[in-house]
C-alpha cells in the first residue's frame, strides 16, 4: 500500500526512513522540503512516479504499446522534474504531468496526429504540419528579394552618377579671382631741408683794407678772405662768378704793387663769407602697407565666395 502525503512528510524528517524513499536529499534540504507544503506535494508526486507499477495487460489487437518513460532522479539541490518540464522550485506549485491531463488542456486532434507517442520531439529542424496548412513556393520570396536588391542598387548607382556629374561640372565651371580683404595703404612723405654739399659765397660792403695802409698788406688781406671763402670746396654757380671776380681784383692789385705804395682810397670789394647750400626734398614716412588679398572661388554660382 502506498504511503500517504503525511507519512511521506514525516519520512523526510527522519534520516532512517528517508533512505528507503530513494531520494537524494541532504538533511537540510529534506527539512526545507518538509516545511514547505507545496514542495512536499511536488516531491511526493515525483516519488510516486518512481514506484514500480505492474505491467499493463497485453494488447489484444497486436498493437505495440509506447515505451515507458523513465524519469531521471533530480539533483541534490533542485526540486523533482516533471515529465516534460524542468523540476519545480521548493516554493513552486506542483506541475501538471502528462499522465494526468486536466479538463482545461484538451489536446488538439490535428496536433496529436503529428506525435506518434508521448515524449516524441520530432526530427531536428522539422516543423509540424497542421490541418489546412500549405507551404508557400520556395522560389517566390527569393525572387522578390533579388528584385528589391536590384532596384535598391540601381537607385544608389543613379544617385552616385548624378553626384559625380555635379562635382565635375562644379570644378570645371568654377570662377577664381583675387579678393581684396584690406585695401592698399599708400606711402606718405614729408618735406625736409638738407645740405647739397656745395657752398654759396657772399660779399659784404666792408673793405678788408684801410686808407694809408701798405699796398702789399692790403693785397694779402684780400688773398686771405678769398682763400677762406672760395678755395677747397664745391661752389654754386653764383659763388663761382663772385670768387672769379674777386680773384681778378687780387691779380690786378698785385700788378700795381711797388715799393712805398699805399692805399689812398678804398674800392668796392669787401669781405667774403661762405655758407652751405640748402635745398628741400621729400622724405618717406615708411608707412606703406600692401593690400591683403586671398584667392576666392565660386562653384555653381552659389557655393563658395560668389559675391
Amino acid at each position: 500500500m502506498t504511503m500517504s502525503l503525511e507519512e511521506f512528510r514525516e519520512s523526510l524528517t527522519r534520516a532512517d526512513l528517508r533512505g528507503a524513499l530513494g531520494l537524494q536529499l541532504t538533511d537540510v534540504e529534506a527539512q526545507q522540503v518538509a516545511a514547505d507544503p507545496a514542495s512536499t506535494q511536488s516531491w511526493y508526486s515525483y516519488w510516486l512516479t518512481t514506484i514500480p507499477t505492474p505491467p499493463p495487460p497485453a494488447p489484444s489487437s497486436g498493437e505495440t504499446p509506447p515505451p515507458a518513460y523513465d524519469a531521471p532522479p533530480p539533483s541534490y539541490n533542485a526540486p523533482p522534474p516533471a515529465y516534460d518540464a524542468p523540476p519545480p522550485a521548493y516554493d513552486a506549485p506542483p506541475p501538471a504531468y502528462a499522465g494526468a491531463p486536466t479538463s482545461e488542456q484538451t489536446p488538439d486532434p490535428a496536433y496529436a496526429a503529428t506525435a506518434p507517442y508521448p515524449g516524441y520531439e520530432g526530427a531536428a529542424g522539422a516543423s509540424a504540419v497542421y490541418a489546412g496548412y500549405a507551404s508557400a513556393p520556395e522560389g517566390e520570396p527569393r525572387k522578390k528579394s533579388k528584385v528589391g536588391l536590384w532596384v535598391t542598387l540601381s537607385i544608389l548607382g543613379a544617385l552616385l552618377l548624378i553626384a559625380a556629374v555635379v562635382v565635375v561640372v562644379a570644378f570645371t565651371t568654377a570662377r577664381h579671382w583675387t579678393k581684396t580683404d584690406v585695401p592698399e595703404k599708400p606711402e606718405t612723405f614729408h618735406s625736409e631741408e638738407y645740405e647739397t654739399g656745395r657752398y654759396d659765397v657772399s660779399m659784404d660792403a666792408v673793405n678788408p683794407c684801410t686808407v694809408n695802409q701798405d699796398w702789399t698788406d692790403c693785397t694779402n688781406l684780400m688773398v686771405a678772405t678769398y682763400t677762406a671763402a672760395c678755395v677747397g670746396v664745391e661752389l654754386t654757380e653764383t659763388a663761382t662768378l663772385l670768387c672769379t671776380d674777386y680773384s681778378g681784383a687780387i691779380d690786378e692789385m698785385k700788378a700795381l704793387d711797388g715799393d712805398g705804395y699805399y692805399v689812398a682810397t678804398l674800392g668796392s670789394y669787401g669781405n667774403l663769407t661762405r655758407t652751405p647750400e640748402m635745398d628741400t626734398r621729400q622724405v618717406s614716412n615708411d608707412d606703406y602697407e600692401p593690400a591683403v588679398t586671398h584667392e576666392a572661388v565660386c562653384y555653381l554660382e552659389f557655393i563658395g565666395e560668389c559675391d
